[in-house]
């Protein structure tokens, strides 16, 4: 019996005929345009987290008061708030088409493979809820625990896109499959699963504490009003308990870094994977620091959590980079008969 890498056209299935190199062509160029399509969405999604932390930092969360539209119209009055609290819906918008996009072309190119057909599929009505909540944080007038609860969903939304992308570039048969760097990354993607997890943690009491009025509770940076611990007051403890998670994330992101830069002469990925979340750790304790000192500028604020997704959108490729294994077929020998042992 022979294994080999299953995609539509693979010697001995019904689609044989695209082994035809005018087909075969076709079928690779539009698993490319598939490809390059996942990426755009991965990164659209990041873009759409800044421009609703652009919203929570200038306070324009209520600048359109109605959901789906904005003081009753289609199109937003033109006031600051309204304008910018409509430009995140309308990013979110375009966000929501790409996944539709996506999970086309996943069950149009990548039909062969489930895995990734059903995730890009299941990630339009997570696109969905993540719009519910949106809709339900407008007529709640901004709740923090459901701004909170917006920010992680859209965590989980990149998740799944970044999965679905490494998914198909990784099942594309012009790249080499070298299940050797899985073996040898494997240690590193359960540390990034630890770290993801604690990172989770992070951004959440971030979203609640941005929008409880938190934010601004201690004055001077690593101290909170001159201790380590806050006093007897919501406001602080909450502010410190964001500042001692995102501390404690250093446990994670540290030994992660150590193992990946350690292991990048086995995994052709791994040194800049190293790079790339030590870089972003080191910046992002930076700019929390800079935030306290400076009274949260805008540009800082938005800055602060879009290196945070940045952060997730790399463990999250590290995840499916070490996990994700290319869909496999058993096929017969040409030489087997049927009813013949093979």
């Amino acid at each position: 019996m022979q294994r080999n890498r299953s995609w539509a056209g693979a010697p001995g299935s019904e689609q044989s005929s695209y082994w035809h190199p005018a087909r075969k062509a076709r079928k690779t160029d539009a698993m490319t345009f598939a490809q390059r399509l996942a990426v755009a969405t991965a990164l659209a999604t990041l873009v759409l987290v800044g421009v609703g932390v652009l919203v929570r930092a200038t306070g324009s969360g209520l600048g359109c008061p109605d959901w789906p539209t904005c003081h009753g119209g289609a199109v937003p009055p033109a006031h600051r708030h309204a304008i910018i609290e409509f430009s995140h819906r309308f990013v979110a918008m375009i966000v929501g088409f790409l996944v539709i996009g996506v999970a086309i072309c996943a069950w149009k190119y990548y039909r062969h493979v489930p895995f990734v057909a059903w995730l890009a599929t299941i990630t339009v009505p997570l696109v969905g809820i993540q719009g519910l909540l949106g809709a339900i944080t407008v007529k709640r007038e901004l709740p923090p625990e459901i701004v909170a609860t917006h920010l992680l969903t859209a965590m989980l939304v990149l998740l799944c896109e970044v999965t679905v992308m490494v998914a198909m570039f990784v099942e594309d048969p012009r790249r080499e499959d070298r299940p050797a760097d899985r073996r040898a990354a494997r240690p590193i993607g359960l540390l990034a699963i630890a770290t993801i997890l604690w990172l989770a943690a992070v951004m959440w009491i971030g979203g609640y504490m941005t929008e409880s009025g938190a934010t601004t509770a201690c004055e001077g940076w690593p101290l909170c009003n001159g201790s380590v611990v806050p006093a007897a007051n919501e406001h602080e403890i909450v502010h410190m308990v964001h500042r001692y998670l995102a501390g404690g994330l250093i446990f994670f992101v540290a030994p992660f870094v150590v193992m990946a830069w350690k292991r990048r002469e086995q995994v052709r990925w791994a040194g800049l994977i190293a790079v790339l979340i030590g870089g972003l750790y080191v910046t992002q304790v930076s700019v929390g620091a800079l935030n306290v000192w400076f009274s949260f500028p805008d540009p800082l604020t938005i800055s602060h959590t879009v290196i945070a997704a940045s952060i997730w959108f790399t463990l999250s490729a590290t995840i499916a980079l070490t996990f994700y294994a290319p869909a496999v077929v058993t096929e017969k020998s040409p030489l087997t008969k049927a009813g013949a042992t093979a």
